[in-house]
């Protein structure tokens, strides 16, 4: 049996409320647990610290910051031990479930699949067949209008390995939230990156506008076009790609009534938490009694009392003796 993951959503910089850390932190471990696991093998813990220092060092850290200034997502520290960086904000939830689930999936930030181009690309760069894509398993559908619930948290939506099945096949999920209904699809606001094997260049299918082009979708060439190259000689792929795909927040997909929804399920979720916590209360008054507590009360107040005067006793006998 393989060791388990170990994961820490910890704030550094930034004032998070300890209760909402607490709640985002166990929305995590569930999706991770529950929906993750059984899908791709993955066996992992999320959990919560207040700052890095308090944040065992074989642990993998996802740091919530107030600005990540573009350098948002995943990252090796000196000994190549991964780390991701999260900004803080509304639906902060949603980036840290994209990249908790991403790190996961490709830990070391450069697992390759071998598949047929997207067909969405193919018009756009006709030259180019099988290629070997990078496995980001939240990518393609990032946005947060494709994202789901869980404990009244907006986590992300995640494809499922058969994402890279040369057909499509019905019956078959290709991703968790079934959003992604082909194989190798891209959704608005998301993008998928692979590199041609023939020319060992890197390319890019973005379902957004940018500073490249205002085409939806349209290919850029990241080996040509960006300073890729330069980032993959210092470091791995993933962290390479994270650092040229300067695409819009996650956050900016979660519509009104998503958000509403979102809203809503949170404070339900904290309603019904409080009514257990009352309950747990009310169970273990019952079980302890009224009159035990009231004893024990006072059966520490007596010994307590008891404490003071031998010191008092023992201060006043040296004194004598002195």
């Amino acid at each position: 049996m393989s060791l388990p993951i170990q994961l820490a959503l910890v704030p550094d910089g930034v004032k998070v409320d300890p209760a909402d850390l607490t709640r985002v932190a166990s929305a995590l471990s569930k999706q991770v647990q529950r929906d993750f696991a059984p899908i791709w093998g993955v066996d992992a813990t999320v959990d919560p610290f207040l700052k890095l220092e308090d944040v065992p060092s074989d642990y993998w850290p996802m740091v919530v910051l107030p600005n990540v200034q573009g350098a948002a997502g995943y990252h090796e520290d000196k000994d190549g031990q991964p780390f991701a960086v999260i900004q803080y904000g509304q639906n902060w939830s949603l980036t840290a479930s994209h990249e908790c689930l991403e790190m996961l999936g490709d830990p070391w930030g450069r697992r390759l699949r071998i598949g047929d181009i997207p067909q969405q690309a193919a018009s756009l760069v006709p030259d180019q067949k099988r290629v070997r894509f990078l496995v980001e398993v939240c990518d393609p559908s990032e946005s947060g209008q494709f994202g789901y619930q869980v404990n009244g948290m907006l986590v992300s939506d995640f494809y499922t390995p058969e994402f890279f099945d040369p057909v499509k096949v019905a019956g078959l999920r290709y991703s968790f939230t079934g959003a992604i209904d082909e194989p190798r699809k891209v959704l608005d606001g998301g993008y998928i990156s692979w590199e041609n094997p023939l020319t060992r260049e890197w390319w890019q299918l973005r379902m957004f506008p940018d500073e490249f082009s205002s085409a939806t979708p349209h290919v850029l060439n990241l080996s040509k076009k960006t300073v890729f190259e330069k980032l993959r000689a210092t470091t791995n792929l993933r962290s390479a790609i994270d650092r040229v795909t300067l695409n819009p927040p996650y956050q900016t997909g979660v519509g009104v009534m998503m958000a509403q929804t979102t809203r809503a399920r949170a404070m339900a979720s904290a309603a019904a938490q409080k009514s257990r916590a009352q309950e747990i209360r009310a169970a273990i008054r019952a079980v302890m009694g009224p009159g035990k507590i009231k004893a024990e009360s006072v059966k520490t107040a007596s010994s307590t009392r008891v404490m003071a005067k031998r010191s008092t006793v023992k201060r006043s006998t040296r004194k004598r003796r002195g």
